[in-house]
């Protein structure tokens, strides 16, 4: 595997390796005990029960015997592995998160990947030393470089403790009956190999397509998270298996609260320190979850289309409102600064219902388009930046905004939530929205820049900072006239690109090709009055009629694809 990063040796839970450990064992009690009485009552029945048919039950129950033989040992020896295991990679989780805290009690910073660097404003006090100042900054560099050989270190020992751990359960199950061998009688149970994470959706359903339907059910059942998140895969199919994950996420992190609890009474006070950081991490990931779970509760047209808890800095979420496999237009929104799955998703999936009502009322009062159908989906695919809280997490925040790091990073799996939803499909050729606010517009314009051949057939921009390496909407795949742009009244953060180029480049409001839709108030032309929109958040939200704004009436039109009823400036 590759090295982990701090971020996931903070999340991981030894603990819960272990508990499945206690599974295993437990299965494998359980499996003994039932064929044993099997067999016993088999064999007891040869005295009267004998003939062509009770020879084959004899011959079948000592078959049946030997695979229950075998599975019970594999799963005994995964449970040894995994007890071993926890135990492994608790010491080495622990040397990295020592390592880690060493480094930031003397007020370094610690990058993901274990780099460790100088503040600036520690750097600027070794400046102003005076004579002292070159050995200071000296100094510091040295200490930097020796936390960071420790930190990357550690986790170098984490990811072979991780490695021997895999090898041993593997090796453990590979005891386990296979399709094909000597008398199981096991056909179909066997299962094919998933593509590597990052495969692309057509891999992704070409896989799956090969699959015998019980090795889908299978899979769905056993390790839904192999399926939830695998783009192109049938829409059905990732909700089950995301929806499914759901108490298996919640339980790992209330587990790792409860390690993390114990750790908080540490006489270590950097531990305990460190601990009741993490605490508000797993605390966040988890009202994650309730968010998630809410957005879905009572709602049956909703499909939770992308679950990820553990493995990055936020939890990412999507969730479709509508079925976007058979649905004539699909519309997908990505957020920008500030947005999360707990403080955000909510929101956005019921922006995203009010969105497809009024996409669907605008194609009934069209001839010929009365039956088309709509899905739409809100998206927090990536880690957004966060510029709340304390000083330094608004610097932060600031720093990731100005690097574009995480529009790059997000739009490499935006584009390819895109090729899925067009791999997915179960028609031709649907109809797609990609929809960017703020800096979600950032990843949004990347992503349709990103390698290959894009599904999407508009865009719609709105608070937008500016697109990186944008002249036209040709740079983004898109033909003209389908590429669009509001810009709000006081929404200081479009406004910055409205004479030229924004702070990432082409300013879409100051780009030719882009359509301005209006955000004012207005009558649409559908004689409703409807209330404009004013700052940077109020676009896709109601008005005080409980009506659609301007803006979000336009936005329902472009989701249509009738760009004729859109009203322009």
């Amino acid at each position: 595997m590759t090295t982990p990063t701090v971020s996931l040796a903070e999340s991981w839970a030894p603990s819960v390796l272990r508990g499945q450990g206690a599974q295993w064992q437990r299965c494998a009690r359980v499996v003994d005990a039932q064929i044993d009485g099997y067999v016993r009552a088999v064999d007891g029945a040869r005295d009267h029960w004998g003939g062509v048919a009770g020879d084959a039950a004899w011959a079948r129950a000592g078959e049946i015997g030997a695979i229950a033989t075998r599975t019970v040992s594999a799963l005994q020896a995964a449970a040894d592995a995994a007890n071993s295991g926890a135990a492994q990679l608790d010491g080495a989780r622990d040397a990295v998160l020592a390592a880690v805290v060493a480094a930031r009690a003397e007020g370094f910073d610690v990058a993901d990947d274990g780099a460790v660097g100088v503040p600036p404003g520690i750097f600027l006090a070794a400046l102003g030393s005076g004579s002292g100042a070159a050995m200071a900054t000296a100094v510091l560099d040295h200490r930097a470089r020796r936390h960071q050989t420790m930190i990357r270190a550690a986790l170098g020992e984490l990811a072979a403790a991780d490695g021997r751990v895999t090898s041993l359960i593997a090796t453990a199950f590979a005891q386990l009956p296979r399709a094909g061998d000597p008398g199981t009688g096991w056909a179909g149970v066997q299962t094919v190999p998933p593509p590597p994470d990052g495969a692309s959706a057509e891999a992704n359903r070409t896989w799956w397509d090969a699959l015998t339907t019980g090795q889908q059910r299978m899979l769905i059942e056993t390790t839904p998270a192999s399926v939830g998140n695998r783009d192109g895969l049938p829409a059905a199919v990732r909700h089950r298996a995301n929806v499914d994950r759901l108490p298996v996420e919640r339980a790992a992190l209330e587990a790792t609260r409860r390690e993390l609890s114990d750790r908080v009474r540490s006489p270590n006070n950097l531990e305990s320190l460190f601990a009741r950081q993490q605490l508000v991490d797993v605390g966040r990931r988890l009202a994650d979850i309730d968010t998630v779970q809410s957005a879905l509760e009572q709602h049956p047209d909703r499909r939770l289309l992308l679950l990820e808890v553990r493995s990055g800095e936020q939890v990412h979420a999507a969730v479709a409102i509508g079925d976007p496999d058979t649905a004539d237009h699909i519309a997908v929104s990505t957020p920008g600064l500030n947005s999360t799955v707990r403080g955000s998703l909510g929101s956005m999936a019921d922006e995203a219902g009010a969105l497809q009502r009024e996409s669907r009322i605008q194609m009934r009062a069209t001839p010929g388009r009365e039956h088309e159908t709509v899905a739409t989906i809100a998206w927090v695919g990536y880690d957004t930046p966060q510029m709340s809280g304390s000083i330094t997490d608004r610097i932060e925040g600031g720093l990731a905004v100005a690097l574009e790091d995480r529009a790059r990073a997000g739009a490499r799996d935006l584009a390819r939530f895109y090729d899925g939803l067009g791999v997915a499909h179960t028609g031709s050729d649907p109809h797609i929205t990609a929809i960017g606010h703020s800096y979600g517009s950032v990843t949004t314009g990347l992503a349709l820049r990103e390698p290959g051949h894009h599904p999407v057939d508009d865009l719609v921009v709105y608070g937008s900072p500016g697109l990186v390496g944008v002249r036209s909407p040709s740079d983004l795949g898109l033909v003209p006239g389908h590429a669009y742009e509001m810009t709000a009244d006081g929404d200081v953060i479009a406004r910055l690109n409205r004479f030229g180029p924004g702070p990432f480049g082409g300013g879409p409001y100051a780009t030719d090709g882009f359509t301005h839709l209006a955000t004012d108030a207005a009558t649409t032309p559908d004689g409703v009055t409807r209330d404009g929109a004013s700052g940077h958040s109020e676009y896709p939200r109601t008005g005080a009629n409980g009506r659609l704004r301007t803006s979000g009436y336009n936005l329902a039109a472009i989701i249509a694809d009738l760009p004729e009823r859109a009203v322009t400036t």
